[in-house]
């Protein structure tokens, strides 16, 4: 797994902080990953940052994930059902 840098900030107060929090949840992403998206965001709107940089960043860690569903799938071994039936199922519950 890639080394990720660390970076320490004072947020105005603790309503900030869970406003934060449950915008994350929504998205199903930890605090950490939806701010890395945020600050992204803006270091592209003010030019101190490209897709491409962007894309290289994370291209380790995607190559990492994929990864771990690859074993995962292994893990579990065939799915007796057809894609359509799952998806089925899925819009049922």
């Amino acid at each position: 797994m890639e080394k990720r840098a660390r970076l320490s900030l004072y947020l105005r107060d603790d309503k900030f902080r869970r406003q934060i929090k449950v915008a994350a949840a929504k998205r199903g992403l930890s605090i950490s990953d939806y701010c890395n998206k945020a600050i992204e965001r803006q270091l592209m709107q003010d030019g101190e940052l490209s897709v491409r940089d962007v894309f290289a960043a994370t291209e380790g860690y995607r190559a990492s994930v994929i990864a771990r569903m690859d074993k995962l799938r292994e893990e579990i071994g065939p799915v007796d059902s057809s894609v359509a039936e799952l998806i089925k199922e899925g819009r049922r519950r």
